[in-house]
């Protein structure tokens, strides 16, 4: 498992990496959303209601992400397997609810496991895995989350046709379980080193190579100003992505039939799984910072053709996908900067810590463009709401990545010397 030749270990990992995601954040917070609806109707309760349990996983993320940075060296695969199954058991266990109070409950403790399997996990992990081709290995854990999702999402909904939603939800819990568990107990590990072996791109030879244990000790960066800016960011695209569940919506305001809002989602879905490589090897070749804002232009031209596609479903299904950019730039993007910012020394630490804002701000995303759609009666206000977001999110990177240059970096040799 050299690194120069031959099969490396690191692209095992980038597949369980991408199970694991699959059978607990891809799954939990976008493919049971197909269970919303037959829940409701049968529990006698508003959709909003049980449309709550998105809101607690996210909070419940938020509360667990400051356990996550420091905890993450010390737990063994057994340990990230138990927070993926733990999830797993939960939703099998709403399948014999007759509350939605259960389904709050649940959310929040589904959330506070997720915190251990989502974004800062596999961020940290394939941050340690790979010295280069970082950005593509992140993007393709996610796009193959995002085809395992593509699939489960239709089969969800026939079964569901077939045997009701309780059953279903049962096979669905199973199915996550069967993708997510034997991935975190079999195929990733944290870092390399714990296999003996040195992560993918790695040359001795090579003295530009960068140092993999080298960047800002975490007590001098959290707080920072470089620090607030980067945890901005990952905030306010939190907020603006959101805009992808309301499609629906949108098509509904502007006149279209409710399968063309539908096909929005499956047609962004799609682009998911190709924007995510694709978005992670720009990052590789042009930089963090230069590629972030490159596709933050292209999300910004996507709320644009939205603006402009009332009355044209091909111009419609165009700006959603080219949506999806706002998602991409959600995980990959974010990740890939905050590695920039701050090294990879105290990586999931300083992402962990970062990333509580991210969740914490989803919590209140849907609020924030409904509202507006609300007081406004259409969807333009919402569009122009997103494009200065994003102009504000793309300031944020920029400046972030300058004032970044100025923070102290050190290697855990230099450190351990120091001492």
């Amino acid at each position: 498992m050299g690194n120069k030749s031959g099969f490396h270990y690191a692209w095992l990992v980038v597949l369980g990496c991408g199970l694991m995601i699959a059978g607990t954040v891809t799954f939990y917070t976008v493919v049971i959303g197909n269970f919303f609806v037959p829940a409701s109707e049968e529990l006698g309760i508003e959709y909003s209601m049980i449309s709550l349990y998105s809101t607690l996983v996210y909070l419940g993320i938020a509360a667990g992400l400051p356990f996550v940075g420091n905890l993450l060296p010390k737990i063994p695969p057994v340990g990230i397997a138990a927070f993926a199954a733990l999830q797993s058991v939960l939703v099998a266990a709403l399948s014999f609810s007759n509350s939605v109070i259960w389904w709050w409950v649940g959310g929040a403790i589904i959330g506070i496991g997720m915190s251990f399997t989502s974004i800062v996990f596999v961020s940290t992990v394939l941050t340690n895995w790979f010295v280069k081709k970082t950005g593509f290995a992140i993007g393709l854990a996610w796009a193959l989350a995002s085809v395992a999702s593509a699939i489960m999402s239709p089969v969800t909904v026939e079964l569901i046709s077939a045997m009701g939603w309780r059953t279903s939800m049962l096979v669905f819990a199973i199915v996550a379980a069967v993708m997510a568990v034997p991935s975190a107990l079999f195929l990733v590990r944290y870092s390399p080193d714990r296999k003996g072996i040195k992560p993918y791109g790695y040359d001795p030879n090579d003295a530009a190579a960068e140092d993999i244990s080298s960047g800002v000790p975490a007590k001098k960066a959290v707080g920072s100003l470089a620090f607030i800016l980067v945890a901005f960011a990952l905030a306010a695209t939190q907020i603006v992505s959101v805009i992808n569940s309301y499609f629906p919506v949108y098509a509904e305001s502007v006149g279209f039939a409710p399968t063309v809002g539908a096909l929005m989602i499956s047609v962004a879905l799609i682009f998911d799984i190709a924007l995510n490589p694709i978005i992670g090897a720009t990052i590789d070749k042009f930089g963090a910072v230069r590629a972030f804002v490159a596709w933050a232009i292209v999300s910004i031209l996507s709320m644009l053709i939205l603006m402009a596609s009332a009355g044209n479903e091909l111009v419609a299904y165009l700006g959603a996908g080219l949506g999806d950019t706002l998602y991409v730039l959600l995980g990959v993007g974010i990740a890939s900067v905050a590695s920039t910012v701050f090294g990879t020394k105290d990586y999931g630490k300083i992402f962990a810590y970062i990333t509580i804002f991210g969740f914490a701000a989803g919590s209140v995303g849907g609020f924030i463009i409904t509202s507006l759609y609300e007081l406004t009666g259409s969807f333009e206000m919402v569009f122009v709401f997103c494009i200065v977001m994003i102009v504000a999110i793309m300031l944020a990177v920029v400046a972030a990545g300058k004032v970044g240059k100025k923070l102290p970096w050190v290697t855990d040799e230099a450190e351990a010397s120091a001492k």
